[in-house]
C-alpha cells in the first residue's frame, strides 16, 4: 500500500520488475529500454534504473535527494567495533537513533506530549540483530549502507 508521499514520485520496488510507464522521468531516462534495468547488481551505465537502489542502498546521485524525501531510510555506518544506525524521515531535518530490543524489534524514540517519549517500531530488510546488518555489510564490503524502512503504526 502506497502513502500520499509515495504517489508523488515513482521509485521501483527493491525486488521485482521496474515499471517504466509509472515514472515521470521515463521520456529522458537512459535505461528505459535496456534489459538489466531491474538488476540491483548492475551499475547505472550498464542499464540499471537510476531510481533503483543498488545493493548498498544508493540511487543515482541525481535522484538521492528525491529518494530521501520519499522514503524513511535507515543509515548504517560501521565503525571499528560498532555499528551506528539512524533513521531519516521525510520532512524532518534531524536523524533519529535506531535501537534494538532484545526480542528482535527495531525502534526509534519520538517525542510525545510534554517531556515523554514513545517508541515507534520500524522494520528494514529482514534484519533481526546487529550481526545480521554487519554480515550484510561485510558481504558487500561496505562501511555505509542505506535501507528503506517501514515505520509501524503501533507504539510500545
Amino acid at each position: 500500500m502506497r502513502s500520499a508521499v509515495d504517489n508523488q514520485h515513482y521509485f521501483p520496488p527493491l525486488y521485482g520488475g521496474v515499471e517504466c510507464g509509472e515514472c515521470e522521468m521515463a521520456s529522458t531516462c537512459h535505461s528505459r529500454y535496456k534489459y538489466q534495468r531491474d538488476r540491483r547488481d548492475f551499475t547505472y551505465t550498464s542499464g540499471r534504473c537510476p531510481r533503483l537502489p543498488d545493493r548498498r542502498g544508493f540511487v543515482d546521485k541525481s535522484q538521492k535527494k528525491l529518494y530521501a524525501e520519499t522514503f524513511p531510510l535507515v543509515h548504517a555506518e560501521r565503525g571499528d567495533e560498532s555499528l551506528a544506525l539512524s533513521l531519516s524521515i521525510p520532512g524532518e531535518k534531524r536523524l533519529k537513533k535506531v535501537y534494538l530490543k532484545k526480542n528482535g524489534y527495531w525502534y526509534f524514540r519520538e517525542r510525545a506530549e510534554g517531556r515523554t517519549y514513545i517508541r515507534r517500531r520500524i522494520s528494514f530488510n529482514w534484519f533481526k540483530s546487529m550481526k545480521d546488518v554487519l554480515d550484510y555489510m561485510s558481504l558487500y564490503d561496505a562501511d555505509y549502507c542505506l535501507f528503506q524502512a517501514v515505520i509501524e503504526d503501533g507504539f510500545f
